[in-house]
């Protein structure tokens, strides 16, 4: 799945559907390979579909998102970002947190050799 996608702010239910696809093909590859690499088998969560009236900070989305983002930050050597807390309702939060999670990605793409 192509990196690029997740830097795309979706601004439509397709967009955000699209956008929750990719993302979560991405976590897929991530994890996939640090255990073929390193031999961890990190847990997997299921991120795709997204609602975002129910993607608060205190919903299980949220929260498992960060437990991947933490885990595959530890292993690769990541400076992490809190990625809690965002109004997906709200354009301007959405965006600033798109960025931060798919700069996140492309470090981890990066350095696992993904697109």
């Amino acid at each position: 799945m192509a990196l690029a996608a997740l830097f795309n702010v979706p601004s439509t239910r397709t967009e955000l559907d699209e956008w929750a696809f990719a993302h979560m093909a991405h976590h897929r590859d991530i994890v996939r390979v640090i255990y073929e690499r390193v031999g961890l088998a990190l847990p997997e969560y299921a991120l795709d579909p997204l609602n975002p009236n129910e993607a608060g900070e205190d919903s299980n989305w949220e929260r498992l998102h960060q437990v991947m983002h933490t885990q595959m930050d530890t292993i690769l050597g990541i400076a992490p970002f809190n990625l809690l807390g965002v109004n997906w309702l709200d354009e301007n939060q959405l965006s600033a947190w798109i960025q931060l999670n798919a700069n996140e990605h492309r470090q981890a793409g990066d350095i696992l050799g993904l697109g």
